[in-house]
């Protein structure tokens, strides 16, 4: 009788950690539909600025990108880290957006990780110039 009780225990015991591995899985990596990425991003009108990309500031924004190793938690065109793809960034996110998320702006601090948030601080200490030029490069980068 005891032995019928203990596998019962161990059975429902090991259900019963199944089922909070399985709860947890989803708490932490919610299902995204395209409903919901959608209601995040701006709507087109704000989004798409009026850009001049002028291809010697792209290529100056280029210079940037390597000079700053970006390159070690980002990639373009598969070459990088490939964890954070920045392909596209430029049609998802307007010029604000990119030049805060690359200076690590406070409002960001509760979506980066802590890490990433210092290492992206550190830009804030770009000269204008070259900080203006790796934000035109960033929205040079769109789908095409």
């Amino acid at each position: 009788m005891r032995e019928q009780w203990a596998r019962r225990i161990a059975r429902l015991t090991g259900q019963l950690v199944l089922l909070l591995a399985a709860t947890f899985a989803i708490i932490q990596n919610p299902i995204e539909t395209p409903d919901t990425a959608e209601s995040r991003q701006a709507p087109p009108s704000k989004r798409l600025e009026s850009i001049v990309l002028d291809p010697k500031r792209i290529n100056a924004g280029r210079q940037v990108y390597k000079q700053q190793t970006c390159a070690r938690c980002h990639s373009i065109t598969g070459k990088g880290n490939l964890r954070n793809p920045l392909d596209g960034v430029g049609a998802r996110r307007s010029a604000k957006e990119l030049r805060d998320w690359s200076i690590g702006a406070d409002a960001l601090q509760r979506e980066l990780p802590e890490r990433a948030f210092k290492l992206k601080q550190a830009h804030r200490e770009l000269p204008g110039d070259d900080l203006d030029a790796l934000v035109i490069y960033l929205q040079s980068l769109r789908p095409g």
